[in-house]
């Protein structure tokens, strides 16, 4: 059997809880009723009772009648005496029972011509005269309002079922409608051609608008995604591009037999450089890929970067000076942070050498780290070419090259790492340039004691 959709099953509990309440209070409508019509006609075979026993005078033993109604708001009275025969009326306007007389007990007696009948007996005593007046109230009246209102019940349950089912269906689909434009939104957002799409949102302060809030959120993050990726796409195609034509042209000459020995060399050289190149970049990009899915194998621990700064400083001033740079290094001691050793190693030697690559002949090249309340931070300045102010947020995206002049080494993902890096240990990075002036590039870390 197909599977009854969710709008089919909440107008069904709907229709049927409904059913169940309305059933609840015909019942409990029954019983109030029958009860409140009993009592009525308890109440009023009562009171005629009473006023025909207060009405009541004898003459020469026997009951004077003249002028009392023994038909009274549908009750029969009739008097009798000790042996229960008959004394009034004498003309019966009513129906008796045949019921033996108990004092003041009210009961239900069954039979007769008019069906069950509710039968009240008080035995009284005026003077020397003793007497029994019983009187009687035929339930014809309450069996006829039952059956009048079963009449109603019959016509006008159907009704009811038929009416709240209907209901229930539309209060449903007015319900669903924004799930279904929600439904039908992500639909085309998911087929690729429609990723600027987003759910409509009334301004309304219900679940369903902060299910839309939520899903355009969601939405919003994977059209990033979808567009990063894109572009990540792209940027990787194209520094592949350069590499493989390198490889693939080198070959083509080193194989047409047109190259010397020397020539040969050379090829395989170059070969190998570019190949060295992918190779970097292909780990580069595996360490990023990792750390985004946060599935990098890390091995943690408590650090002197005070230390590994020193050490990795002095490994590469020469590097510096190489290049005709000064250098200069302001290093707090005792900096104790908790990370990986590998990675903060290569965080700071990427923001260093870059330092020393795109800086200017005779410039200078400052390395520092500082304590800073609960935090220390790392900075390396250097007065080489410099980021232009619309260029730099984006120094830490993938492939991002700010100027060509910086292109023509690497691949754009040295300052992506360091971010990375910073991240994975609760860290921060930022920069700050001036064009044909220099850089500053630092990194906040959280200490450890």
């Amino acid at each position: 059997m197909r599977k009854l959709s969710i709008k089919t099953r909440i107008s069904l509990w709907y229709t049927g809880f409904m059913v169940l309440l309305v059933s609840m209070a015909l019942v409990i409508i029954f019983l109030i009723s029958g009860r409140i019509s009993s009592k009525q006609i308890e109440d009023r075979l009562k009171n005629v009772v009473t006023d025909i026993v207060t009405e009541t005078d004898f003459r020469y033993g026997e009951p004077d009648t003249e002028g009392m109604d023994f038909y009274r708001d549908g009750v029969s009275v009739f008097i009798y005496d000790t042996s229960g025969r008959l004394l009034a009326p004498r003309i019966n306007l009513g129906v008796q029972v045949d019921s033996v007389l108990q004092d003041r007990r009210v009961r239900t007696v069954s039979g007769g011509v008019s069906g069950d009948s509710m039968v009240y007996d008080v035995y009284a005593v005026k003077g020397d005269n003793a007497f029994w007046v019983r009187g009687i109230s035929s339930m014809s009246e309450a069996s006829s309002a039952y059956k009048i209102l079963n009449l109603l019940i019959l016509i006008t349950f159907p009704a009811f079922i038929i009416l709240s089912a209907l209901g229930g269906r539309r209060i449903t689909d007015r319900a669903f409608r924004p799930i279904k434009e929600m439904a039908s939104t992500a639909e085309r957002i998911s087929s690729g051609d429609h990723l600027s799409e987003r759910i409509s949102v009334d301004g309304s302060d219900d679940e369903l608008t902060s299910l839309a809030s939520t899903l355009n959120h969601m939405f919003e993050r994977l059209s990033l995604s979808f567009e990063k990726e894109k572009q990540f796409t792209s940027d990787v195609s194209h520094e592949l591009r350069t590499p493989l034509a390198v490889i693939k042209a080198e070959c083509e000459y080193a194989l047409s037999g047109k190259a010397s020995e020397k020539d040969k060399e050379e090829a395989l050289l170059a070969i190998y450089k570019q190949s060295e190149r992918m190779g970097k970049m292909t780990e580069q990009l595996l360490m990023l890929t990792r750390a985004d899915k946060g599935s990098l194998n890390m091995n943690i621990e408590r650090l002197d970067l005070s230390r590994l700064l020193r050490e990795l400083w002095d490994d590469l001033v020469p590097a510096a000076e190489s290049e005709s740079l000064s250098v200069r290094s302001d290093i707090e001691k005792d900096i104790f942070v908790s990370g990986d050793e590998l990675l903060l190693l290569r965080l700071m030697s990427n923001l260093i050498m870059n330092a020393i690559k795109y800086n200017r002949p005779g410039g200078s090249v400052e390395v520092s780290l500082k304590r800073e309340g609960e935090s220390c931070v790392f900075a390396v300045t250097d007065t080489g070419i410099g980021i232009s102010e619309k260029d730099l947020p984006h120094i830490w995206d993938r492939f991002y090259r700010a100027e060509k002049s910086r292109s023509s080494e690497g691949a754009g993902l040295g300052l992506s790492m360091v971010k990375s890096i910073a991240e994975l240990h609760k860290g921060e990075t930022g920069a700050e340039s001036k064009p044909y002036e220099g850089s500053r590039f630092w990194v906040l870390l959280p200490c450890v004691s």
